[in-house]
């Protein structure tokens, strides 16, 4: 299978750069890859409209949620499977996916790569991958983005939560999934196509990420305190039954705000409110190690 590496040099704080490192030179890669160290998001999308016309058959993406995130305008574009060697700072995507974080190498030693079929979910039209969401997990994004989140993964985002606790001020919406409604202040609002986001917290544990539906978590207005004493609970998906916390599923998800309200997806800014939320049903592509190299 003839495939286009495509390596995002700021992932993980240089983590893709080390990873590439390591495996670029290893004897066991079963594929035909042309390895690209991409100087930004731009050009890596335009390496992937062009790689059809150059007989590629997929994508590998060396990187993390972010790197996912921009790539998947133009691999829908165009058609082509993709797989995702881990190497962000959170790495849910292949979390949400169920690949082993710890062996990000099985998809490229893998001989026989299997086809999954996902839901891409749109956010007024952006695509994204696992989960999208504002109110006070948008300013939790909003500080990681801005170099908060120094340390990485679950750590850096727990420090982000630190930091947003002491500004967040809750605001009022009308979230409508399907034919609910649902008027009140938030705390938060999100939008799941899988699990997991921020580094490995369950958000929405019972999301599936190619069920046709979207699984969302509202959070009411709640204090500080509260916010801070149920938090841990979310590394568990231990959250959803616990009091001003909503748990809803459905196609097509709308918000309105009191003004524009940022919304972030896969951790990077995808827009503002109001917002309508929909997907097209297992339009994304992936690939994945042969079974037993997922056991």
């Amino acid at each position: 299978m003839r495939l286009l590496g495509l390596v995002n040099p700021h992932a993980g704080g240089g983590a893709a750069l080390r990873r590439f490192a390591r495996f670029r030179a290893r004897r066991d890669i079963r594929h035909d890859l042309e390895w690209v160290v991409t100087a930004s998001a731009e050009e890596a999308r335009e390496r992937i409209r062009a790689a059809p016309t150059r007989g590629v058959e997929g994508v590998f993406l060396v990187g993390g949620d972010g790197t996912v995130h921009g790539a998947l305008g133009a691999l829908t574009e165009v058609g082509l499977p993709f797989g995702v060697v881990p190497a962000g700072r959170g790495n849910d995507f292949v979390r949400n996916i169920g690949v082993d974080q710890r062996d990000g190498d099985a998809l490229l030693r893998s001989q026989r790569l299997q086809v999954r079929q996902l839901d891409l979910p749109t956010v007024n039209g952006t695509p994204f991958a696992s989960i999208a969401c504002l109110g006070f997990d948008a300013l939790v994004n909003r500080f990681a983005r801005d170099g908060a989140g120094y340390l990485g993964g679950t750590a850096g985002y727990v420090v982000c939560v630190l930091r947003a606790l002491a500004t967040y001020r809750p605001f009022a919406v009308e979230v409508t999934v399907d034919d609910w409604t649902w008027n009140g202040e938030i705390t938060m609002v999100a939008v799941a196509n899988g699990p997991y986001y921020g580094g490995g917290m369950r958000i929405a544990p019972a999301a599936v990420m190619d069920d046709g539906a979207f699984d969302v978590c509202v959070v009411g207005r709640v204090s500080r305190g509260h916010l801070l004493r149920e938090f841990p609970k979310v590394f568990r998906g231990a959250h959803t039954e616990r009091p001003g916390v909503i748990m809803r599923r459905g196609r097509v998800v709308g918000v309105a705000t009191d003004g524009p309200r940022e919304i972030f997806a896969d951790g990077e800014l995808a827009g503002s409110t109001p917002a309508v939320w929909s997907f097209d049903w297992r339009a994304l592509r992936v690939l994945l190690p042969e079974p037993e190299m997922l056991q």
